[in-house]
């Protein structure tokens, strides 16, 4: 009797164990990128289109003030980027067509003070000439550096 007892505890107490020790591993995986997702800010990326190659998006983009980057494949072309989800009407409104917004998160801290401080100067903004001047402005904190952004998935 205390054999099958034995057979049966000891496979039991090692999968308590395994299952422990591989619970932390992922849980500590997954707590760290949660962590680096709930430290960063929200911040609204306008899109105007995205594209299979780099020639495709250069041909039909006729924006002459957009960045860009490469995510699953394919090149986006930025023409807004925004911390204050107002404001997203505004940056619209200064292009014509049809835009997608995305949200991201980032961890850069002087990135996102520069990107608040264009925000203010865009809730003061009246005219669509400044709007655009100033998001024109705003595009250049992202030109030639490599920032990286969490993609909020829904």
């Amino acid at each position: 009797m205390i054999k099958k007892i034995k057979k049966v505890l000891v496979p039991i107490f090692l999968s308590v164990v395994c299952g422990s020790i591989f619970g932390r591993l992922v849980y500590s995986v997954y707590d760290s990128e949660l962590e680096n997702v709930i430290n960063g800010k929200k911040v609204y990326l306008i899109q105007s289109g995205a594209y299979s190659s780099y020639d495709t998006m250069v041909s039909n983009t006729s924006l002459g003030n957009y960045v860009y980057y490469e995510d699953d494949g394919l090149f986006k072309s930025i023409i807004g980027i925004t911390g204050n989800f107002d404001n997203i009407e505004k940056i619209k409104n200064t292009y014509e067509g049809e835009v997608i917004v995305s949200e991201y998160y980032s961890m850069d801290l002087e990135l996102l003070k520069k990107i608040e401080g264009y925000d203010k100067k865009i809730d003061a903004s009246n005219n669509l000439d400044n709007t655009k001047k100033i998001v024109v402005e705003m595009l250049s904190l992202y030109k030639n550096k490599d920032t990286t952004l969490k993609k909020i998935v829904s």
